[in-house]
């Protein structure tokens, strides 16, 4: 992998002539009549992965068209993946009308006329070429406007917005296999074959192991956290969760590693005044010989110099390098293949 990030831009006015223009490479914009004269703002990251562009935009109320002229004049006929974590849309299709809510992944084909109403809303939108699901999915034709539902089209809801929050910290190289989740889950979640689900099963397991961390970490303090609550809470079986957190060790390895990280962060706190027993034994370490062994070996320092060296701000600094602006959101989605 190399050491540099994925390409990216960010583009934010108050201006809404000015975000007219920038959006106008795929859709005409126009206020709603019942916005009347409220402020308008947009905020828009956009990330450029292989042959797809995905955005994570924050937007003011609008109407978005694509009428039938717009279609032929520009031949575009991409899809468009929208998840709405704010936010929802109602929409007006040849098929018929058809609304969202936040938390929902919906389909948009480009080659199709639409007109769709959105308040103000926080969206992550993936454009991918058609050529990218045309050979895993045989009905092309009626993904127009459609929302999948059921526990494949929530996990794709979940790796779209997993995507969205790591793709500023993630380096190049892995732009493809990111992408390429995306489209085997879909295909998963609209035609559900044997294949498409084994193809889908890498991102599938990666949202499961998300879910799976997030639970340990928001209760690392707790007496209860064990393999048997983070098996229910995710959905899976003990062979399951054991195979997701092979490249952590173990299950339990990556509690303990999280533990000691909390632990370590709560010493470097210097209005933290409690004895280390006590906030070792909140975090599970009931026995002080098995916390010391656990902590030095795990940072090569004891507890106890972490804390001597709590004004010491020995944290390395993760923020994402900044790239060029020499291409924007427009170039990258008029360069996308068919």
């Amino acid at each position: 992998m190399s050491g540099s990030a994925i390409e990216s831009t960010h583009f934010s006015c108050r201006d809404f002539n000015v975000w007219r223009e920038s959006i106008n490479v795929v859709f005409d914009v126009e206020r709603r009549s019942q916005d009347g004269n409220r402020p308008f703002t947009a905020s828009v990251e956009a990330f450029q992965l292989g042959d797809m562009v995905v955005t994570d935009a924050v937007l003011g109320a609008q109407r978005y068209v694509r009428s039938s002229a717009r279609v032929r004049r520009d031949g575009m006929d991409h899809f468009v993946l929208n998840l709405y974590r704010t936010g929802g849309w109602r929409a007006e299709t040849a098929r018929g009308e058809f609304e969202g809510r936040a938390g929902q992944v919906s389909v948009l084909d480009l080659s199709c006329e639409l007109i769709s109403d959105e308040p103000d809303c926080h969206l992550v939108a993936m454009f991918l070429p058609r050529s990218l699901i045309e050979d895993r999915l045989p009905n092309l034709g009626g993904l127009h406007g459609s929302a999948p539902t059921g526990p494949y089209a929530m996990l794709l809801a979940e790796y779209l917005d997993m995507l969205a929050q790591r793709l500023p910290f993630l380096h190049s190289g892995d732009e493809t296999a990111l992408a390429g989740a995306a489209c085997q889950m879909l295909a998963a979640c609209l035609a559900p074959s044997l294949a498409n689900v084994e193809a889908a099963r890498p991102g599938l397991e990666l949202v499961l192991l998300r879910r799976a961390k997030r639970y340990i970490e928001g209760h690392l303090n707790s007496s209860a956290l064990n393999i048997d609550a983070i098996c229910n809470i995710v959905g899976v079986s003990r062979r399951t969760l054991f195979r997701l957190f092979e490249q952590e060790g173990s299950v339990l390895h990556y509690i303990q590693g999280r533990r000691l990280e909390r632990i370590r962060a709560v010493l470097s706190d210097p209005n933290e005044t409690r004895r280390i027993s006590d906030i070792a034994a909140e975090f599970g370490f009931l026995r002080g010989d098995h916390f010391a062994r656990a902590f030095k070996h795990q940072y090569g320092e004891t507890a106890r110099e972490i804390r001597e060296h709590q004004n010491l701000d020995d944290r390395r600094d993760t923020s994402p390098v900044q790239q060029s602006r020499r291409q924007g959101f427009d170039d990258w989605i008029r360069r996308l293949p068919s």
